[in-house]
């Protein structure tokens, strides 16, 4: 994993400083070497995390020897090993032992249907200099990020916002605002700021060296795969996604540096852990998260797994003045609010996992793509109850909608209907003048005709990327390659095909998961309430000598989220969380870091 800009601007010869500039805001990415290609028209800027092949001859920017193409790469192709037999085959010289190079010499060899071939998470630039082209691509999952900007004859690629920022002043985006302050998260090509777009996964832009104006086009859709076959049994499907996802862990594991795992003490991260062990010769490392004898922490169920597993487990305690400490380094490396609990921890996690390797396996993504929310079960719920609500007098209907706002939203539109988990009238009433337009939740949603296709669609084309965000930010602040084994386009094609009645029948989430896992994990941890990362936010924003501070910026006089809210309301709110309101921590931290990102944007 690495990091890269990439700048285009017919006849400009980049300046020295502005590329130097651009290789130290990515540092962090990849401390281990770097490197830049600069001629008339063009700019190619790298930072490598060398993981694979990790000797100077697989360093980037990585050119073929004719000199006609330049590529800049950042992630892992799983199955580059079987891409490197069939270039071999087919007469190929490769003299790396990595994946880069199958990159570049796959587009050499095949153009640009290599990206068919690719499984794994990327993004990446290349230039084409007999075609007089470059080529910005991302993975169809959006597992690693790229920010494109198109100003005037300028077109630029990045992985991260802030090497942008040196051609492009940051400005408020008050459309992503909104999301950003309803949601924590913007979905789609909205970045946070003006000017500046995220490249949709599964997307090749095409930029004229020449001039013009770049082209598009979507190589791979993962929601096309969603069409599930009523016709698939149980026995059958659970032993096709238990062998699927086996093959998916091992290929995770293809590193010339070590790795490790994060075990939160759930299900997904726990079978992850399992069956990473089962690959691996000696005792496989983990690490986790610990809060003590705070009754939000896991431990007991991780002790479950260390044991039954054998692993050398590392537990990292952190406290309130760590988190307190940490919030604006975290929102820093977010490039923007925190759009979920736990990057604060996540990001002080991968710090102390970088101390002994450079790759960590989570178990991100299970419960997009396995129906791991309680919006599943309500949705089972409400399907009888909108039936039977049609035969009771109106009286009645309060005792069949237990969830806030649940009626209002009448359980038809799910873009909406999942942002009821998000505290989404609550927030509104605070930010009335701040309203998510229909975007790219409602445009994932209305794709499908049935509402539990449409849940799954809302949760993977857009929710999904703001955990992958997350966890790509949080651990490359640390110089940590995290990878997510449930997230892989081979899984996803044979779980998108599961009947309902396998994925997300009556009350329980992610049945067919759970059944995989009582193979390697105990019962007890399989089977009880999620606790998922909830951290004590309300004993921690309520110490007035610590991240207490940061909710007087939300309502002092140089606040800059006051500008947008009903003055008396955030007040209240911030009042509650200082009470030790559990619902309002989450939302207070989302805030605090609007706030803090407004005022980095400010100078």
């Amino acid at each position: 994993m690495c990091g890269f800009a990439a700048l285009f601007e017919p006849g400009r010869c980049f300046a020295p400083s502005l590329l130097a500039g651009m290789e130290d805001d990515l540092f962090h990415r990849g401390p281990d070497s770097g490197g830049t290609v600069s001629e008339p028209g063009l700019a190619l800027v790298f930072r490598r995390l060398a993981i694979l092949d990790p000797g100077s001859q697989a360093d980037q920017p990585m050119s073929d020897a004719s000199g006609r193409c330049s590529l800049v790469f950042n992630g892992e192709i799983y199955n580059y090993r079987a891409l490197r037999l069939a270039l071999e085959q087919e007469g190929v010289c490769l003299r790396t032992s990595g994946d880069t190079e199958v990159v570049l010499k796959g587009y050499l060899h095949w153009g640009e249907d290599v990206l068919d071939r690719l499984e794994g998470m990327f993004a990446f630039c290349l230039v084409d200099r007999e075609r007089g082209v470059a080529l910005a691509a991302r993975d169809p999952l959006g597992i690693k990020p790229l920010y494109m900007m198109h100003a005037g004859t300028t077109v630029a690629f990045a992985s991260e916002m802030r090497s942008l920022f040196r051609l492009h002043q940051p400005q408020v985006d008050e459309e992503a605002l909104a999301e950003l302050i309803t949601f924590g998260w913007a979905a789609g090509r909205l970045s946070n700021c003006r000017g500046i777009e995220r490249l949709p996964g599964g997307t090749l832009v095409t930029v004229p060296l020449a001039g013009g104006t770049p082209s598009e086009r979507r190589f791979c859709d993962p929601l096309e795969t969603l069409r599930p076959d009523p016709e698939l049994g149980r026995a059958d499907a659970e032993e096709r996604v238990h062998a699927a996802l086996e093959e998916s862990v091992k290929a995770h594991l293809a590193s010339d540096v070590g790795y490790a795992v994060q075990l939160s003490g759930g299900v997904d991260s726990s079978l992850v852990a399992a069956l990473a062990q089962e690959e691996t010769s000696g005792r496989l490392s983990s690490f986790a998260v610990s809060l003590g004898d705070h009754p939000y922490d896991e431990g007991r169920y991780r002790d479950m797994v260390v044991q039954r597993h054998g692993l050398d487990h590392h537990e990292v305690a952190i406290s309130a003045e760590d988190y307190a400490r940490a919030l604006p380094r975290a929102v820093r490396h977010m490039e923007g609010p925190l759009p979920h609990g736990g990057c604060v921890t996540l990001m002080l996690l991968c710090e102390r996992i970088r101390k002994h390797t450079k790759v960590v396996l989570t178990g991100e993504g299970a419960d997009e793509m396995f129906g791991g929310y309680q919006r599943y079960a309500v949705w089972n719920k409400t399907r009888w109850q909108e039936r039977l609500a049609r035969l009771l007098p109106t009286r009645f209907l309060p005792a069949l909608w237990p969830v806030a706002g649940m009626r209002r939203l009448g359980g038809r539109d799910a873009a909406a209907y999942a942002s009821v988990y998000h505290d989404f009238q609550a927030v509104q009433e605070v930010f009335p003048g701040l309203v998510p337009k229909p975007g790219a939740r409602e445009a994932a949603s209305r794709r499908f005709s049935d509402f539990c296709d449409r849940l799954f669609a809302v949760d993977q084309a857009a929710y999904l990327e703001s955990l992958l965000v997350r966890q790509d930010k949080m651990s490359m602040a640390a110089s940590v390659e995290a990878r997510v084994p449930f997230v892989h386009m081979p899984l996803l094609h044979f779980v998108n095909s599961l009947p309902h009645a396998l994925r997300a029948p009556g009350g329980d989430t992610k049945p067919l998961l759970k059944r995989i896992a009582e193979r390697h994990l105990p019962h007890e941890l399989i089977h009880r309430r999620k606790i998922g990362l909830w951290l004590p936010y309300e004993e921690w924003f309520a110490d007035t000598n610590g991240a207490g501070e940061y909710l007087d910026d939300l309502t002092g006089p140089d606040s800059r989220l006051a500008a947008y809210a009903e003055k008396g309301k955030l007040t209240a709110l911030v009042d509650t969380c200082r009470a030790g309101a559990r619902s309002a921590g989450l939302v207070l931290e989302r805030l605090v870091g609007v706030e803090l990102w407004l005022r980095s944007l400010a100078g």
